[in-house]
């Protein structure tokens, strides 16, 4: 018995990157996590856009500082719709209402050459304005012009002049325009082939008044 050969224990040995198993399992992990990454990124169809950062209304002057990035996935739409990387016109100005958080359509954002509204001071009945905000969606009522036979003392009517005008600006407390005068300055957004007519019956005596349209039609018509 003492002449058998005595069999010897063999050692673990330490794995090293020498080891063609612990090289392919390295390797089929990385082709794991590559697939994985381009598999969502094939779904994954988002596109950085343009959204309004706060309330931009027509006429108003824009740049990138007044929009915010969002990713959506918008499909058939998305070329409507003006991207991150899309340039923006010289000068460019809004040619519609947009809230906070809307996307920006393309033709929404045009080269001032082609715009056609205009920004309107004008005095407004302090009582019209409490309910206002910028971006309001207004019906602008001014005071029918008298007849020469008419007397001072008949009360004043309203007539409406420019409908689905927007409110630009408002004035932080009730004050004439300039200091004088009644009525509070107010700035408004109107197509241009009204400004004259609008101007003309800006009256310290005799403000106009700005009357809030339905959220149903300020939405169809933004």
């Amino acid at each position: 018995m003492s002449d058998l050969p005595t069999r010897t224990a063999r050692r673990l040995v330490k794995p090293s990157w020498k080891d063609a198993r612990l090289v392919v399992g390295v390797l089929l992990v990385l082709l794991a996590v590559v697939i994985g990454s381009l598999a969502f990124s094939a779904v994954d169809e988002r596109v950085g856009m343009w959204a309004a950062k706060h309330t931009l209304t027509p006429g108003h002057a824009v740049s990138e500082e007044d929009f915010v990035r969002v990713d959506v996935q918008l499909g058939e739409s998305a070329p409507d719709y003006l991207r991150v990387d899309d340039r923006l016109p010289n000068g460019a100005i809004m040619d519609r209402l947009l809230e906070p958080g809307e996307l920006v359509p393309k033709a929404a954002v045009i080269d001032p050459t082609d715009k056609r509204v205009r920004e309107v001071p004008v005095r407004v009945d302090a009582i019209y304005l409490s309910n206002l905000a910028v971006g309001s969606r207004v019906t602008v009522y001014v005071p029918e012009r008298a007849g020469e036979d008419e007397s001072s003392d008949e009360p004043i009517t309203y007539t409406p002049l420019v409908e689905r005008a927007t409110v630009s600006s408002l004035p932080e407390a009730s004050r004439g325009v300039m200091g004088s005068g009644s009525g509070s300055s107010a700035v408004i957004v109107v197509p241009e082939d009204q400004v004259a007519d609008l101007l003309s019956y800006d009256q310290k005596d005799t403000p106009v008044k700005l009357v809030l349209e339905s959220s149903s039609e300020r939405k169809d018509d933004a």
